[in-house]
């Protein structure tokens, strides 16, 4: 090996110094270092399929919110449905209230009228017969003497009593 330039002792002298060198790295730099990134690994691994699960989450708590939506527009239209439903049947309540009321004013004007009526008749009839009687009155007091006028008004009152009644 001097032949070819080679002192075995400095070429184990370098042999120890690399081994020292490469067990020193090994212990000291490379196993740290791969345990780090083997962590780092770990951690962002941990961190996908924990943003997968998040997400996954997120999806369900949307179905379940516009399961929520729908349930409550559901609601909200059937509520609305009923109320236009009970606001029609009030106003048909209402209508035939008024109509009632108005059948009931009107039957009250029917006899309001009537009852006029009957009382101008019965006017027209009493004027009727007084001034019938006192034309007859006049009438007789030329024609007819004191006894003869006095049996005719008395007939005449008799029968005017039957009217009347």
């Amino acid at each position: 090996m001097d032949k070819l330039g080679i002192e075995p002792r400095l070429l184990l002298a370098q042999v120890v110094n690399f081994s020292i060198i490469v067990f020193v790295l090994t212990k000291l730099l490379y196993k740290p270092i791969l345990a780090m990134l083997e962590k780092r690994r770990r951690e962002i691994e941990e961190g996908l399929a924990l943003t997968a699960k998040m997400r996954e989450e997120e999806e369900k708590i949307a179905v379940k919110k516009q399961k929520v939506l729908d349930e409550a527009r559901r609601e909200g239209a059937g509520i609305i449905e009923e109320s236009k439903k009970q606001g029609k049947e009030e106003e048909k309540e209402i209508v035939a209230a008024a109509h009632i009321e108005a059948l009931a004013i009107v039957e009250k004007g029917h006899r309001e009228v009537t009852y006029q009526r009957e009382a101008m008749e019965k006017g027209i009839r009493k004027q009727a017969v007084s001034l019938g009687a006192h034309m007859a009155e006049r009438l007789l007091a030329s024609a007819l003497s004191a006894q003869d006028k006095h049996a005719l008004i008395q007939k005449q009152i008799k029968e005017l009593g039957r009217v009347l009644k």
